[in-house]
Formats: structure tokens, C-alpha cells, sequence
């Protein structure tokens, strides 16, 4: 299961049907391919580190070592695990608002929740609609709302 990053355009509303839906999962061609895959989302600098990287490493280390394959292992698997987070940081830069994060199969699926959940905030009084169930303490958001999403906080935590 995958959790999906829901991000609104600037001064759009919660309901808007361009909202933009970011898988926050492992990327295989990320893997594969991790500066091409960066340039192909429009992550320039990091696209261009990656790739000087991936030559200096390919340069520093000749002959095959166990030592060049692990660091060129561990910077395919940072892009392909943090990629999606690069996008969504680029995007909040730009003024796009983060609605929601929603775990779900697919991504047919988070679209149906999100669209549920914005339908059931705009209801009349009075309207009786279902609910989700309520999540339990451990699951719930940190007391000041902000979520974490990938494996480094970028909110200046120690």
C-alpha cells in the first residue's frame, strides 16, 4: 500500500479537479534510471548532481569493487525512495498547498477517497454521511498538524 500526496495549485480549492496526486512510493525507473528520472521531473539540480555523481563514482572506481557498487547502490535507492519528495518539496515551493497524504492500493482508489472526503466537508447541515472511522492515538497527526513525508524530516527537527 502506498500513501498518496495530495497537492493543490495556488489559490485553488480543496475540491478542485487538477489536484495533483504524488505517489510516495519506491520508484523502479527511479532505480534504474535516477538522473534521467530527475531531469524528467523537472528536478534540474538534483538531475545534474546525480548524474556528476554517478560519473565521479564511475570514474573514481576503474574496475568493479565492492566498494563502487555499494555507493552507486545506496544513491540509486536514496532517489528512487526520496524522489517523490523531491517533487511535492518543489511543488510546495511553488505555492502549491498539500490537502492531504492518503494510503491506498492505487491510485483509482485515492482518488475516490480524496474525492469522498472534500464531498463530505462540503455537506449541508444536517446531512447524515458516513465516516471513517476515527484513527487511533498512535496514528494520528502530531499535536502542531504537520505531516512527515519520506525518511528525512525537512522541518528542522534534530
Amino acid at each position: 500500500m502506498a500513501s498518496y500526496l495530495v497537492l493543490t495549485s495556488p489559490d485553488a480549492l480543496k475540491s478542485d479537479d487538477k489536484a495533483r496526486f504524488i505517489a510516495d512510493k519506491f520508484s523502479w525507473i527511479a532505480f534504474v534510471l535516477p538522473a534521467f528520472w530527475l531531469l524528467y521531473r523537472r528536478q534540474w539540480i538534483a538531475g545534474i548532481t546525480v548524474a556528476i555523481l554517478q560519473g565521479l563514482i564511475a570514474f573514481a572506481t576503474p574496475e568493479p569493487s565492492a566498494a563502487g557498487l555499494l555507493i552507486e547502490l545506496a544513491l540509486r535507492l536514496l532517489v528512487s525512495l526520496e524522489g517523490p519528495a523531491f517533487v511535492a518539496n518543489r511543488l510546495q515551493a511553488r505555492g502549491w498547498t498539500l490537502q492531504a497524504i492518503i494510503a491506498a492500493d492505487d491510485l483509482v482508489t485515492a482518488e475516490m477517497i480524496y474525492g469522498h472526503a472534500v464531498d463530505t466537508e462540503g455537506a449541508a447541515e444536517g446531512e447524515t454521511i458516513w465516516q471513517p472511522p476515527v484513527l487511533p492515538a498512535a496514528m494520528a497527526k502530531p499535536a502542531d498538524g504537520r505531516a512527515a513525508v519520506g525518511l528525512f524530516e525537512n522541518y528542522g527537527e534534530r
